[in-house]
């Protein structure tokens, strides 16, 4: 690369930072969104969740042509429940 397209493209770029969209306006609004922690939590349809004796929490999956089957769910807090024991079925 020659020394006259490496000061041309030097010049380029350096055109390109001195824009008027770099200087503040005093007439600037700041919008704030929600923040993300608050959009974190997930609470599923009562009917969905079901919690045995022992103390094992389950969500009911239905696909479409085969019957409803109850899935283990490991970490419940998300419903306010304690971990399922190690002592549950993954599925019933």
């Amino acid at each position: 690369m020659s020394l006259s397209t490496f000061a041309a493209a030097t010049i380029g770029l350096a055109s390109l930072t001195t824009t008027d969209a770099d200087t503040p306006k005093a007439e600037m609004l700041m919008a704030q969104a929600v923040p993300f922690v608050s959009t974190q939590s997930y609470v599923g349809p009562k009917g969905d969740y079901m919690t045995t004796p022992q103390g094992c929490t389950y969500r009911k999956t239905k696909a479409p042509g085969y019957p409803a089957r109850w899935i283990l769910v490991l970490n419940p807090h998300h419903i306010g429940k304690p971990n399922s024991p190690r002592n549950c079925k993954g599925m019933l």
